[in-house]
């Protein structure tokens, strides 16, 4: 166990090490910028492998997320997984070195690294031959397969496992190869929002939960972090989108509007600032290296040529749990085409 400390110690030294000797012309031109990149890096930088957790009990997940309803026949989730099977028991398909693929990881926990569910799954991609990029959303319900677990909801492979079971799971049901996971805990993004000054959002339709409560009325708002945290986070409404789909629909919105605003009004130095407000929230293990190499589509990227896609299916009920049916073999249809 110490030697195993150790290595993951040694790792990250090693890391930050490159750090520092590719931040030398920011350490020529202002210390000042330099230290603070460094210091952002250091304490957003987390390895799979160093993540420490106790799972969660199965029964716990279960417990606010019994229905009612009539379940569907067992030996119709036994054809579901059967259908899959034939798909998942393939050999994975080799890595296209073309794209580059990040797991999108939003926590409903509230603080990075205490227990949660993954409240939102997203396979970030760009694509160096076509360059284009795609945000593909996976609604948390979604009926997958996940390794050493069996059949159950894609955002429990998370409170099993954390990152590294879901990317696992990610990977065997889109035939896909994560190169790297961001997580934010869902508080980054009143965070995010008030450190811009708020941002404008265009609300589709009112927004009425069952009670008869207005959160939102039609038309433009401009809204500060909580407001933002509201609306993207509205669930079991009469109109205005309560359902899981409403909810992707409103977290990639907002999530094309922050980077918009970001990407056309704040400098490099207010970026950072940003980033140091919400850096408490997030975990990634991106490195210096693959920023670099693809520094140059990062920096050209137009938010509004970001394709948005979302995995859709039918819902059924079994043992009294709401899953979501996306067959694996349109799954992967999807996410194959996502950026060609």
């Amino acid at each position: 166990m110490k030697r195993n400390t150790k290595n993951k110690n040694n790792k990250k030294k090693i890391i930050l090490i490159i750090i520092a000797a590719l931040l030398i012309p920011f350490l020529i031109y202002g210390g000042s910028f330099a230290y603070r990149l460094y210091s952002l890096y250091s304490s957003i930088y987390q390895p799979i492998d160093d993540e420490d957790f106790e799972p969660i009990d199965p029964n716990d997940l279960l417990d606010d997320e019994e229905i009612d309803g009539e379940d569907v026949p067992l030996d119709q989730v036994e054809k579901y997984k059967y259908e899959d099977d034939k798909y998942y028991n393939k050999e994975r398909s080799p890595k296209d070195p073309n794209k580059l693929n990040i797991l999108l990881i939003g926590v409903d926990s509230r603080t990075i690294g205490g227990v949660g569910r993954a409240d939102s799954i997203m396979v970030v991609q760009y694509n160096k031959s076509t360059k284009k990029s795609a945000i593909l959303s996976i609604p948390r319900d979604t009926f997958v397969r996940i390794p050493g677990r069996g059949y159950d909801k894609i955002n429990h492979s998370f409170a099993f496992g954390r990152t590294r079971l879901l990317k696992e799971t990610v990977e065997n049901y889109l035939d896909i190869h994560i190169d790297h996971y961001v997580q934010v805990d869902m508080q980054s993004f009143v965070k995010a929002v008030d450190t811009i000054g708020g941002i404008t959002v265009n609300v589709p339709e009112d927004m009425i939960d069952y009670n008869d409560n207005v959160l939102f009325r039609k038309g433009t708002h401009h809204m500060n972090g909580e407001q933002v945290l509201r609306y993207v986070g509205a669930r079991k409404l009469k109109s205005g989108g309560g359902s899981d789909f409403g909810r992707i629909r409103r977290q990639q919105q907002v999530i094309a509007i922050i980077l918009n605003k970001i990407i056309k009004e704040y400098s490099l130095n207010q970026t950072l600032k940003v980033m140091e407000d919400i850096s408490p929230y997030i975990r990634t293990d991106i490195t210096p290296m693959t920023v670099i190499n693809n520094w140059s589509a990062f920096t050209s990227l137009n938010v509004n040529e970001i394709k948005m896609e979302t995995l859709t299916g039918t819902g059924f009920i079994h043992n009294r749990v709401f899953y979501l049916r996306i067959p694996v073999s349109e799954a992967r249809e999807k996410m194959a085409n996502l950026t060609e």
